[in-house]
């Protein structure tokens, strides 16, 4: 079997009222229009910070992925290598999330896992299938993050042309995935982005 290289590859507030009792706030809902776009030569002191943090966050998550499924295909199961997408890579992330003090996810425009949805601000750029890093600033001042994640040829092996797919390895992806829309792809095409947003940093002009 040959060895398979995924990049498989997520702010609350409190309210206190007056009684001095906790009290749980409604949710705040933003409009995917109150985020701008913005390249980083003209990112102020603020937002370059931010777009470190993301980096070093973007690059934790996908070399502790890769270890994982790394140690998952030394066993020679790709059912265990399709599990670390499914159960590890959520965990993972939450872990990073926290580490880096952001939330940090993957998605695409042809999921696998239903559940790798874009956050609002990212959905016109998953939509046009936008092959190039995008950075938008929210309206607190928060970094958001569109990088993309092009398909190695490894990785193929479940995700390329129907065809192609090792039957047994076709029948995973089918039992944790039944939606599954993650294939057909070839080495190099854009298989789908890392998301992330840091909390709000300072307010400047976009």
């Amino acid at each position: 079997m040959n060895r398979l290289v995924v990049v498989c590859l997520a702010l609350s507030l409190v309210i206190i009222g007056c009684s001095g009792e906790p009290e749980t706030p409604p949710e705040v809902q933003v409009s995917a229009s109150e985020w701008q776009m913005i390249a980083p030569p003209d990112m102020n002191e603020t937002q370059h910070a931010q777009q470190e943090l993301i980096l070093s966050a973007t690059n934790a998550l996908a070399s502790e992925m890769m270890g994982e499924l790394t140690a998952a295909l030394d066993s020679g199961s790709a059912e265990q290598a399709i599990g670390v997408c499914k159960t590890i890579a959520p965990s993972v992330a939450a872990r990073i999330s926290e580490q880096f003090g952001l939330e940090i996810g993957r998605t695409s425009h042809r999921l696998r896992n239903p559940d790798n949805l874009p956050p609002e601000w990212a959905e016109s750029f998953v939509r046009d299938v936008v092959e190039e890093p995008t950075y938008v600033v929210g309206p607190g001042g928060e970094l958001g993050a569109l990088l993309p994640i092009r398909l190695k040829a490894e990785c193929q092996m479940c995700h390329g042309p129907v065809e192609t797919i090792d039957d047994d390895v076709m029948a995973a992806v089918k039992t944790s995935y039944p939606s599954d829309q993650a294939v057909g792809f070839a080495e190099g095409d854009l298989r789908g982005w890392f998301w992330i947003e840091t909390p709000p940093g300072e307010k400047g002009e976009v």
